[in-house]
C-alpha cells in the first residue's frame, strides 16, 4: 500500500515529488534519533557548487508562491487579451485572403464584358465603321486580358497583371486613334459641304463639255469615213465641217469657268480647234482671185490662169491634233468632273452617322472609364488589403508579445518555482518567435498565412497547462 502511495503521489507531478522525498527523509531521521544514541557533532557536508550561470536553489515560501500566483494570473490574462485581439483583428482580414482575391478578380472580367458588349453596339454604318472596329478588337483584347487573369492568377503573380496594363495601353492608344479620325473625317464633311457650290459648278462644266465633246469627236468620225473613200474635199462638204466646228467652238468658249487644273488642257485644245478651223476654211472657201489677173498658162489647154488649191495632207494633221487635245481634255475633265467617285460618301449623311457615332461613343466612354476607375482604386490598396497596414498592425501585435515575454521572464524562479518558471519562459518564447517571423515574412492572398502562428499557439498552450498544474501542486503543498 505504501509503495502504491508513493508512486501516485510521483505521478501528480515533479514538484510534489521532491517535496515528498524531502518529508520521508525527514522522518526518518526523527525516529533514528529517538532509539539510538547521540553521535558526535560532525562538521557539515560540502554541497557542490551550483551549475555555472544558475544562482543555487533556495527555499520556496508560502508568500513566495503567493506572489508568484498573482503575477502569472495577471500575465495570462494579458496573454489571452492579446490572442483574443489579435483574432478579431485576423478574422477581418477578408480582403487579404485568396479566396477574395480570386472572386474580386471574376468580377472584373465579367462586369467588363458589358463594355465590350457595347463598343459592338456602336453605329457601324459607312462613315463610323472603321471607328468602331478600332474600338472593338481594343475592347475585346482587353476583356481577354482580365479573363486570363481571373483564370491564371496565383498569390505573387505580376506578369498577368502588367499584361492587363498593357492592353489598358493599347485600348487608349486606340480610342485616341478613334477620336482623331472622327475629327478627320468631320472636317473632311464640312469642307465637302463648304464646298458644294463650287462641286455643282464644276460637275456643270464636265457636262457642258461633254455635250460639246461628243459633238466634236462625231465631226471627227465622219471625217474619217470620208477619207476613206476619197483623197480630196468638195468645197461644199469642207462648208459643213466648218459649221460644225464653229459651233464646237462656240459652245467651249461658252463653257463655265473651267475647273483648277484644267486651264492648259482648255487653251491647248482652243489652240487645235482654231488650227482645224483654219484647215477646213481653206477647203471650203478657195482664195480669192488676185486684183491683177494672172497670165494664162501656156500648158492649160483653154490658156486660163491656174486655180488655188488647199493641202488635204494639212486638213489631215489639223484634225489628228484637235482630236489628240480634245482626247487629253476630257481625261482630265473626266478625272476632275466627278465628285470623287460614286460611292464616295455623301457629307450630309456622314455628319449625321457621326454625330451618331459620338453620342454613343460618349456613353461606352464613360462606362468604360468608370470600369478603369473601379479597378484602379482596388488595385492601389492590393483589392482592399492595405499591406502596409497589415504589416503595422503584426509588428504593433509583435511588440506586445515580446513586452508579455519579457514580463514572463522577470518572474521568480527560486527553489520550487523554477519549473514553473522554466515552463512558461518557453512558451512566451515560442509565441513571441512566431509573431516576430509571421511580421516578417507575411504577403497578401498567400494560403493560411496565420497557420504558424495558430500551430504554435497549441504547443504553448501545452506548457501554459503543465504551469498551472506544477503551480497548483505547489499551493496544494501549503
Amino acid at each position: 500500500m505504501k509503495g502504491n502511495f508513493i508512486a501516485r503521489f510521483f505521478r501528480r507531478g515533479p514538484v510534489m515529488a521532491l517535496l515528498l522525498a524531502a518529508a520521508i527523509s525527514s522522518a526518518a531521521a526523527i525516529a533514528c534519533s529517538d532509539g539510538a544514541v547521540a553521535q558526535p557533532e560532525m562538521a557539515p557536508a560540502t554541497l557542490p557548487p551550483p551549475p555555472s550561470g544558475q544562482p543555487p536553489p533556495m527555499a520556496t515560501g508560502q508568500s513566495d508562491i503567493a506572489d508568484f500566483v498573482g503575477r502569472q494570473e495577471d500575465l495570462s490574462t494579458q496573454w489571452d487579451a492579446i490572442r483574443d485581439d489579435f483574432d478579431q483583428w485576423s478574422g477581418g482580414l477578408d480582403s487579404c485572403r485568396p479566396g477574395t482575391m480570386r472572386q474580386a478578380l471574376n468580377e472584373f472580367a465579367v462586369s467588363f464584358n458589358e463594355v465590350t458588349e457595347q463598343a459592338r453596339g456602336l453605329t457601324r454604318r459607312e462613315a463610323a465603321s472603321e471607328l468602331a472596329d478600332l474600338l472593338i478588337v481594343a475592347a475585346e483584347e482587353e476583356e481577354a486580358a482580365f479573363r486570363r487573369l481571373r483564370d491564371h492568377w496565383q498569390p505573387g503573380s505580376v506578369s498577368l497583371f502588367e499584361n492587363v496594363d498593357l492592353k489598358r495601353a493599347a485600348a487608349a492608344r486606340a480610342r485616341q486613334a478613334a477620336e482623331d479620325r472622327a475629327i478627320e473625317l468631320r472636317t473632311a464633311f464640312e469642307n465637302r459641304l463648304a464646298s458644294s457650290a463650287e462641286d455643282e459648278s464644276r460637275a456643270e462644266f464636265a457636262r457642258q463639255f461633254d455635250l460639246m465633246a461628243r459633238a466634236w469627236a462625231q465631226m471627227h468620225k465622219d471625217y474619217a469615213n470620208l477619207r476613206q473613200t476619197s483623197n480630196t474635199l468638195d468645197a461644199d462638204v469642207a462648208a459643213q465641217f466648218v459649221e460644225k466646228l464653229v459651233i464646237a467652238i462656240d459652245a467651249l468658249e461658252t463653257l463655265s469657268d473651267a475647273p483648277a487644273g484644267t486651264e492648259a488642257a482648255i487653251e491647248a485644245l482652243q489652240t487645235a480647234a482654231e488650227d482645224e478651223l483654219a484647215a477646213f476654211q481653206s477647203a471650203a472657201e478657195p482664195l480669192a482671185p488676185p486684183s491683177t489677173p494672172a497670165p494664162a498658162d501656156p500648158e492649160a489647154p483653154d490658156g486660163s490662169a491656174e486655180e488655188p488649191e488647199f493641202d488635204i495632207d494639212e486638213i489631215d494633221a489639223a484634225v489628228i491634233g484637235a482630236e489628240k487635245a480634245l482626247q487629253a481634255a476630257s481625261d482630265l475633265i473626266g478625272k476632275t468632273g466627278a465628285a470623287e467617285g460614286e460611292s464616295e460618301i455623301d457629307p450630309e449623311q456622314g455628319l449625321v452617322e457621326l454625330q451618331a457615332f459620338r453620342t454613343e461613343y460618349s456613353r461606352l466612354v464613360r462606362a468604360w472609364d468608370a470600369f478603369h476607375d473601379g479597378y484602379n482604386e482596388w488595385r492601389s490598396n492590393e483589392g482592399g488589403c492595405d499591406r502596409v497596414e497589415v504589416i503595422r498592425e503584426l509588428d504593433k501585435y509583435s511588440r506586445r508579445v515580446s513586452r508579455l515575454a519579457r514580463e514572463v521572464r522577470a518572474l521568480p524562479s527560486a527553489g520550487g518555482l523554477l519549473p514553473v518558471y522554466t515552463l512558461l519562459t518557453d512558451a512566451a518564447s515560442r509565441e513571441e518567435n512566431a509573431f516576430i517571423s509571421l511580421r516578417n515574412t507575411w504577403q497578401p492572398f498567400t494560403l493560411d498565412a496565420f497557420r504558424a502562428v495558430h500551430q504554435e499557439r497549441i504547443n504553448v498552450d501545452g506548457l501554459r497547462r503543465q504551469a498551472d498544474i506544477a503551480v497548483q501542486e505547489l499551493q496544494s503543498r501549503f
